[in-house]
């Protein structure tokens, strides 16, 4: 397998700017379309393609004077233009320009061609269409991760599987003790089923549903699809079904994992997997997060499930009362025996405040609200399952203005919107129009993307700016191919596809392709595995990607990185 890292030779050429009027079809500076079949990956767009009014930029490796966009269906041209900027990108390494095609707005497929260089792959400009299938993908993904369940092939296609992990876990510590904790995802590409990353990915799910309803508006061919309830929040309360579980009835804490010991080969199907599980001790960061989402459960399922809906604000409010009488840190280690995904933490302030703010926005409790004023810290507003303080914030700034306190909201605001403008200032400095720093190339990175898209798009609702919509819109760009390395990260799309993800079903099933929407980590700079470190030392952390089944590092998936791309894909299918 090689690394999906290139190089070329590039021109001198300096660009210049002009423009074309909107629509015109001109005539192609080379008289002819460029011979069929020569695909430079050095010409970087969004594989997929451009809504029809949005901003449309190609990101070109190297300096040239101008390109053309032809037809690809006449192969004729219909846009001649001069290139602008140059600009040397940190992350990648990369010295671009720009080819700024704003002003094509008829729908069709097309490509991009540079004289010396070659063309584009194809791409569409059409309709929000484009992206609410990406966004259906995303979601549907999430069914391919259900643990306890049949996936047969009226619903999964080729991707099936027999029922796994349906037998009763063992209490760790005390194995007298046995649970019935079926359910749920699979968190990533192993087994292991982890109430802290659950959390956020049910979290993210139902925001997506608050914010951006119209795009969820078609089923998705999963086994609820006829209940009349959007099948996201269907897939949401599959993983809260599942977190239920996980709460000790007597304590009213929550059990922070359930795996088998070690991780299984790679290439053992789910239901071939049979090593025994193992329910993990009670943590402050698994029962304050279960105490949120739930309570987020409670107000966004009440119209479409209140018997549901009750239950799980029961529940939020007996894991509240278990973090009143336990306020001291109960960290979680994994004991020496096992190996499985930790998700440890050194702190459980930034939970618990999410759970305050929940609990306020369900219940409107007064005590909620003191609790939240006098603990939470305002600024980081973390979107990832290490620092949920950004879905804390979330939760307090659309709270009911009679519940929460104006002055604590005013400030959060202004914090927020300040983060906003530093990643559209980062986007506006990077060579590839993307809000990330350098140093956030680190493993899922790709969920610093989807989360810095995140965070801007909630700027939006805040203050109705362009400006962050649009930079939220380029994360999209990023994540389908306009990238240093022309690689779409989100399996099933894009004209250069994912085939190897870290990922078992995929691995361990009979068919070709894997299992389609499955947005995998992206760029690691710390190279931390075998794979990486073989292939990419000596890199620009953007380039630290590699397609490879054994690179976990780089190539695994993870529903969060799911939930948080669902978000984000939501807007853009929205309009």
């Amino acid at each position: 397998m090689t690394a999906s890292c290139t190089s070329k030779n590039q021109s001198d050429n300096t660009p210049a700017s002009t423009s074309v009027s909107a629509n015109t079809v001109v005539a192609s500076a080379t008289g002819q379309q460029p011979e069929a079949g020569i695909i430079s990956q050095d010409i970087h767009i969004n594989q997929i393609g451009y809504k029809i009014d949005d901003k449309k930029i190609a990101v070109i490796k190297g300096v040239y004077k101008s390109f053309e966009v032809f037809d690809a269906e006449t192969g004729k041209a219909v846009l001649v233009k001069e290139t602008g900027g140059k600009v040397s990108d940190e992350s990648s390494g990369d010295t671009v320009c720009y080819a700024d095609f704003s002003e094509l707005k008829a729908s069709g497929s097309y490509f991009i061609s540079v004289e010396g260089l070659g063309k584009s792959y194809d791409f569409k400009i059409g309709e929000s269409t484009l992206f609410s299938k990406v966004n259906d993908a995303l979601v549907k993904a999430l069914y391919y991760q259900r643990c306890g369940i049949v996936l047969d092939s009226k619903y999964a296609g080729e991707y099936i599987h027999g029922s796994c992990h349906t037998g009763k876990a063992i209490l760790y510590g005390n194995e007298e003790v046995q649970l019935d904790v079926g359910g749920g995802w699979h968190d990533a590409g192993d087994y292991g089923r982890y109430v802290v990353p659950a959390a956020v990915t049910a979290a993210d799910l139902m925001l997506a549903y608050e914010f951006y309803p119209q795009s969820f508006t078609s089923p998705l061919n999963i086994p609820e699809s006829s209940n009349n309830i959007p099948d996201i929040l269907d897939e949401a309360k599959y993983g809260l079904e599942w977190l239920l579980k996980m709460q000790d009835e007597k304590s009213g804490g929550v059990y922070h994992k359930v795996t088998s010991r070690n991780f299984p080969d790679i290439a053992v199907m789910p239901d071939i997997d049979v090593d025994d599980l193992f329910i993990m001790p009670v943590s402050t960061t698994a029962t304050a997060d279960f105490a949120a989402v739930t309570a987020m459960a409670s107000r966004i399922f009440k119209d479409f499930d209140p018997d549901f809906s009750k239950k799980c604000l029961a529940a939020a409010v007996k894991a509240w009362n278990w973090l009143e009488a336990n306020k001291s840190f109960i960290a979680f280690k994994n004991p020496q025996d096992v190996s499985s995904g930790e998700y440890g933490d050194s702190s459980g302030d930034d939970e618990r405040a999410w759970a305050a703010a929940e609990l306020l926005r369900a219940t409107g409790i007064k005590k909620y609200n003191e609790y939240f004023k006098a603990n939470y810290q305002t600024g980081g507003f973390g979107l990832g399952w290490q620092n949920v303080s950004g879905f804390a914030a979330i939760a307090y700034l659309f709270a009911d203005t009679e519940t929460a306190d104006s002055g604590k909201a005013d400030e959060i605001r202004k914090a927020w919107l300040e983060k906003a403008d530093m990643f559209v200032s980062t986007a506006q400095k990077n060579g590839y129009l993307l809000a990330m720093h350098k140093m956030e190339y680190n493993w899922g990175s790709n969920m610093n993307v989807a989360n810095h898209a995140m965070h801007m798009l909630i700027a939006d609702k805040l203050s109705n700016s362009e400006k962050y919509t649009e930079s939220a819109a380029d994360c999209a760009h990023y994540l389908l191919g306009r990238n240093t390395l022309n690689q779409s990260y989100i399996t099933g799309y894009g004209s250069q596809k994912v085939m190897q993800p870290h990922h078992r079903p995929s691995a361990g099933d009979s068919v070709k392709d894997p299992v389609p929407g499955l947005l995998v980590g992206g760029p690691d700079s710390a190279l931390e595995d075998d794979s990486a470190r073989a292939s990419l030392s000596g890199k620009a952390p953007a380039q630290c990607y590699i397609d490879d089944i054994t690179s976990f590092s780089t190539n695994e998936v993870a529903t969060y990185w799911n939930s948080a791309a669902i978000f984000v894909f939501s807007y853009m299918g929205s309009n």
